[in-house]
């Protein structure tokens, strides 16, 4: 009897560990707060304004309008359109292909708004974070955690979760749907 014991103590040990080991191998999960954590770990709360001062006005801005309208990609910088809060906000991004880590929106009349700050994300690898701050104070305004192509958690510059994002669809902390999102004019980069 010991010995049949034994043996089932045995297998059951073995097969736990071929059960964790398959688990680890699916990646890792993220809670709302260990994003939080990580999101914020390191993140700089405020951008000198000497470095997007340049971009406070698209002095490209008609050209960009009518290249989202024909759903033209231009040269030398990726552009697509945005619309936010129900359609009462809209605008456009500018990523110039020589700053690829910053995304400008602008409003439809080409001034600047808010920048978006990536120094990881061109490595291709996950997790990665963009702050999103203010053009007119530099101060974080959020911050968005990439964990998958299809998930992000976004925050508010204090901490507060804004909406975890898996596909087009952001859901609050207790997992209920609160918003969707689309983008206007992709242009599909080459």
């Amino acid at each position: 009897m010991k010995k049949l014991i034994l043996i089932l103590l045995l297998f059951f040990v073995n097969f736990s560990f071929c059960f964790a080991e398959t688990m680890l191998q699916g990646g890792v999960v993220y809670t709302v707060e260990s994003a939080r954590k990580l999101a914020f770990d390191g993140l700089t709360l405020r951008l000198d304004k000497k470095e997007f001062k340049p971009y406070l006005v698209d002095e490209k801005n008609k050209e960009n309008q009518k290249a989202l309208k024909d759903n033209v990609q231009p040269e030398g910088r990726y552009i697509m359109g945005f619309e936010t809060a129900r359609g009462f906000v809209k605008g456009y991004v500018v990523v110039y292909d020589d700053r690829p880590q910053y995304a400008y929106y602008y409003s439809t009349r080409g001034y600047l708004v808010a920048i978006d700050v990536d120094n990881k994300q061109q490595d291709g690898k996950y997790p990665y974070k963009i702050g999103k701050y203010s053009a007119a104070t530099g101060k974080l305004v959020s911050i968005a955690l990439y964990i998958s192509d299809e998930e992000q958690f976004a925050y508010t510059k204090d901490g507060k979760l804004k909406a975890r994002w898996v596909g087009d669809t952001g859901y609050n902390e207790k997992g209920r749907p609160i918003a969707t999102r689309r983008i206007l004019n992709q242009i599909p980069s080459d």
